[in-house]
């Protein structure tokens, strides 16, 4: 093709570049010292040198994609806009415009040259078909001997974290996956809804189920929504648009995070005609900033408010930790020069959360919201905390022990919904806000367990994060097969409605087996 064709097929308007400087691969690659630095962001070069000290990160960060492009590693952490923050004047040119058209078309051609050596799409099927009553972990080993799955192989939302484990990074995966200490309590989430039994209901007609609802005001095809996930660019480049699309075709509430990897507008911009946000904050030890972030809030016209309290320090996530010391490259932008007691993805974020929140400070969120926003407190853990927030008139809670991600031997938060749903009604406040729940989420009978307890809807995190590996189809095929599933469960409970879901339809296991 044409010099010209050639830079069209990716996004690259050689005609627009046609009075800027450009830069060869040959020139990036001799500017590798700290004294001399460039770095391609995103199709662009900058000089570096004068930042490398100041960066949060470390400047080791940046020194392992010195003179070469640091786009991949740059857009898994960060917003395109964060390269304005850089000094003015480190903008050197663009990326010749010929040689970025074969970068990107090497990956296809080397993939097609190994095709015959993969194993057919029949054949995957047919060994992955094998393993359905086999433990979780020959599951995983054998995904591995069939290649990397594709998404015609997932069949259930636990699929989605075998094959991104398989296509993610490892240090991206790693910071998905961890959760504080031991993992105990992260476990444990996805393992309290096993003690739950069904108690189904027959001889009901169930040709036509609604499972239709209304969420803080808005409207929800599916009483589940995508809980707030800290860089969804980890997983794949559609990141946080990629999860907003999916979110809007299948008519159910994306709640965006404070630590997203695409800027706010861009995010919102990706909404559907009548689709409906959240956001999800930290409250920033500088009140200010969080002050400034939460008017673009509400210039974007999102309706609620999650605030996360449940972070006033940060946990020890061990497994994210570790890749402080063996990752070096790519995502390795939480190196940092000198000992660190956080390290991995999460010591490379800084201080942003503000251990002196509390519940007087409701009163400056409701000013800086100036009423507009529905107000929610995510990561209430206790009947005791939720009585107060009914008391203190929030619209809602998230029970959230954040993925497991905080306190280790924080109990599941399905035990705590129990809990929280007889606080309520004990104290006369059965109503008075919204309860959602998340974490541990990965079946439509899960859904259905969770609403019996007393939820009106639920989160779900991880397994968005990990269908994001195959980009914004993966995402749409997750929440099918959620809903796929919870309507399953509903025709063979014997409901046809969301109102006919109630505690008599489960019942928890004994912790003794009865002896006869």
């Amino acid at each position: 093709k044409s010099t010209l064709a050639q830079a069209h097929v990716y996004g690259v308007s050689a005609m627009a570049r046609a009075d800027v400087r450009e830069v060869s691969a040959a020139e990036l690659g001799s500017h590798r010292t700290e004294n001399d630095c460039w770095i391609a962001f995103h199709g662009s070069v900058f000089e570096v040198s004068s930042f490398l000290s100041e960066h949060p990160g470390g400047k080791q960060v940046l020194m392992e994609v010195a003179g070469a492009d640091g786009t991949s590693a740059f857009q898994a952490i960060h917003p395109q806009s964060m390269l304005e923050k850089l000094p003015a004047g480190s903008k050197v040119g663009v990326i010749n415009a010929v040689e970025e058209a074969k970068a990107q078309l090497a990956p296809l051609a080397g993939a097609k040259s190994s095709a015959s050596a993969s194993v057919g799409c029949f054949e995957c099927l047919q060994a992955l078909g094998s393993l359905l009553r086999r433990p979780r972990e020959e599951v995983a080993s054998a995904l591995r001997e069939v290649k990397v799955p594709t998404l015609d192989h997932i069949i259930n939302v636990n699929d989605f974290e075998l094959a991104a484990q398989e296509r993610m990074q490892k240090t991206g995966y790693d910071y998905y996956a961890s959760a504080a200490c031991d993992e105990v309590t992260k476990r444990a989430n996805c393992e309290a809804y096993s003690r739950l039994w069904l108690r189904p209901r027959v001889m009901v007609d169930v040709s036509s189920v609604d499972v239709s609802c209304v969420l803080l005001g808005c409207p929800s095809s599916l009483p589940l929504f995508i809980s707030p996930s800290a860089m969804a660019g980890m997983a794949h480049p559609h990141a946080e648009v990629g999860l907003a699309r999916a979110a809007g075709k299948a008519g159910i509430i994306q709640c965006i995070a404070n630590m997203a990897t695409r800027d706010l507008e861009e995010i919102t911009g990706a909404r559907l005609p009548g689709q409906q946000q959240w956001y999800q904050v930290y409250v920033n030890p500088d009140r200010a900033k969080t002050e400034a972030m939460l008017q673009r809030v509400l210039a974007a016209g999102l309706t609620a408010l999650l605030v996360t309290v449940d972070t006033n320090v940060i946990g020890r996530r061990e497994r994210d930790q570790r890749n402080k010391v063996q990752d070096k490259t790519n995502v390795a932008l939480v190196q940092k020069t000198g000992p660190s007691m956080s390290g991995g993805v999460i010591g490379a974020l800084g201080t942003f959360t503000d251990a002196r929140l509390s519940w007087k400070d409701l009163a400056w969120l409701r000013s800086v919201t100036a009423g507009r926003m529905k107000l929610v407190l995510k990561g209430v853990q206790t009947g005791e905390d939720a009585v107060l927030a009914a008391q203190n008139g929030l619209d809602g809670i998230v029970i959230s022990n954040h993925g497991g991600r905080q306190l280790d031997h924080a109990r599941p938060t399905l035990e705590v919904l129990a809990e929280v749903t007889a606080a309520l009604g004990g104290a006369g406040l059965a109503g008075r806000l919204e309860v959602f729940v998340d974490g541990g989420i990965r079946r439509g009978t899960d859904i259905y367990k969770a609403l019996a307890l007393g939820a009106r809807a639920v989160g779900i995190g991880r397994p968005a994060l990990y269908s994001l590996a195959f980009g914004q189809p993966g995402v749409e095929k997750c929440l099918q097969l959620l809903q796929d599933e919870f309507i399953n469960c509903m025709q063979l409970m014997g409901k046809t409605s969301l109102a006919e879901i109630s505690a008599a339809d489960v019942a928890w296991k004994p912790l003794v087996a009865a002896s006869f």
